[in-house]
């Protein structure tokens, strides 16, 4: 497999993942525009995808998929509740949605797709771990915690994509109103650098190669104490980051690296 994020943070999600001429992307929370240029960028179009992932309903995960299935048409696959809350959103997008169940399991021309539920404040938000020539990539952002069933799902992967979202005191001595805060610091809002830390050495303990550092907020976070943090637990946990695991932050705003595992 190859996988590229296109784009990662609070205003915009869009990551590719292709095996052979298969290209799917995973969330399209950025405009058409940018999704073309960020294909272009690694030899693909619009044109080359067969399907559209979606985690879950809010805005900076969906805004670019009115128009990418106008142009496009591109097939989308949306839990139930994502479902509703994408069509409500974008009624002409109904007759492209496929829908399926949370935990269950499917086929995408030759890549195998698993959803697992994520503790977040959206309908039937979901994980994805997609298999396919003997590799398994794990992305998970857009919650609270690590529950059971997430660390269950993701465990094994090659290449795992996670939420580093915020460092808790640049939040908590930040400028947002407090129920944000409260919204954000909650089992259904985002993930600490702290619990994403903990979170990758289970990781790393399971066979994970690549950890992939992504939905920063641009507020109440940076990359380097992002890294920092990760980088810190697995060093004491006795990984060598950049020789055990790659530790990478996935830019918010740009295509980030090319991963081939």
């Amino acid at each position: 497999m190859r996988i590229c994020t296109l784009a990662s943070s609070s205003s915009g999600n869009c990551t590719v993942v292709s095996h052979g001429d298969l290209h799917i992307l995973i969330d399209a929370g950025i405009s058409l525009r940018r999704i073309r240029d960020g294909l272009h960028n690694i030899g693909l179009t619009p044109g080359d995808l067969c399907g559209v992932l979606v985690t879950h309903d809010h805005i900076d995960h969906i805004s670019g998929i009115r128009m990418l299935l106008k142009y496009h048409k591109t097939p989308v696959f949306v839990s139930f509740g994502g479902g509703r809350g994408v069509s409500a959103a974008y009624p002409e997008v109904m007759p492209f949605l496929n829908i399926f169940e949370t935990g269950s399991e499917f086929d995408l021309g030759g890549v195998l797709v698993n959803s697992f539920s994520t503790p977040h404040d959206a309908a039937d938000s979901v994980g994805f771990t997609l298999s396919a020539g003997g590799a398994k990539l794990s992305y998970v952002t857009d919650l609270g915690c690590v529950t059971d069933e997430v660390f269950q799902a993701t465990l094994g992967a090659d290449i795992a994509i996670i939420e580093a979202n915020h460092d808790r005191n640049m939040l908590r001595n930040g400028q947002y109103p407090q129920f944000l805060k409260k919204r954000i610091l909650s089992k259904h809002g985002h993930l600490a650098n702290n619990d994403c830390a903990e979170f990758a050495v289970s990781l790393a303990a399971s066979g994970s190669r690549f950890i992939m550092l992504a939905h920063l907020s641009s507020e109440n976070n940076t990359p380097e104490l992002a890294h920092s943090a990760v980088s810190g637990a697995l060093a004491d946990a006795g990984y060598v980051p950049g020789k055990d695991v790659e530790l990478d932050v996935a830019p918010r705003d740009t295509r980030g690296r090319v991963y081939d595992v």
